[in-house]
């Protein structure tokens, strides 16, 4: 009984706590590799979330830079993807919300060698598995796995897998930033991105 009045002094931060999932956002990232000898790379990126009854909807654009060294040859990759995600949320158990999803991205990238370009494209699919747990009214963390892989046998035929987490932190109720980690296992690739979020509910 004791433990009343704090649960009750709980129950606002779980109950009411903004989140990324179910409120409308649209949002802005700057990233960039890090940690690596090899590879530098940046990337921009412009989102946007519309909620759903128990789900969601999510679209993105990117433009991303990178320079890649190997066997003292540098390779220039451009790359812009565009696409759209639908997360299935499940139940609210105590801030936490887990949830699945599945995505379709267009993905087209430019690789440049010594004056040489080539361009090739593809569409890729995407499986998402994930939580998002609101440690606060203000703060979140995003755990999430990415699976994904090109539709064309001869681009992007690698079935990847990417681990991703974001610390959310709103300082109002429109605005809000993000500082995301993402690593991809099959390139071994760590990209940190700070974003911006504005959102209208």
């Amino acid at each position: 009984m004791k433990s009343l009045p704090l649960i009750f002094a709980l129950v606002p931060f779980i109950a009411f706590s903004k989140t990324r999932l179910e409120d409308y956002y649209v949002g802005f990232e700057i990233g960039s590799t890090i940690g690596h000898d090899y590879i530098e790379g940046e990337a921009f990126e412009l989102t946007s979330n519309i909620p759903l009854e128990s789900s969601s909807l999510n679209f993105n654009i990117l433009l991303g830079d990178t320079e890649a060294t190997l066997l003292g040859a540098t390779f220039e990759v451009d790359q812009f993807d565009i696409g759209a995600d639908y997360l299935y949320h499940f139940q609210n158990v105590d801030g936490f919300i887990p949830f699945v999803g599945v995505g379709l991205h267009y993905i087209e990238t430019t690789v440049g060698l010594g004056g040489i370009t080539a361009e090739v494209d593809d569409i890729i699919w995407n499986l998402y598995l994930g939580t998002e747990f609101s440690v606060s009214d203000k703060l979140t963390l995003t755990p999430k796995l990415r699976l994904h892989q090109g539709f064309d046998d001869d681009l992007l035929d690698n079935t990847e897998l990417e681990a991703s987490l974001s610390f959310t932190y709103w300082i109002s109720n429109e605005h809000g930033l993000s500082l995301n980690y993402r690593n991809n296992y099959l390139g071994d690739i760590d990209f940190l991105g700070l974003q911006y979020l504005y959102s209208w509910e």
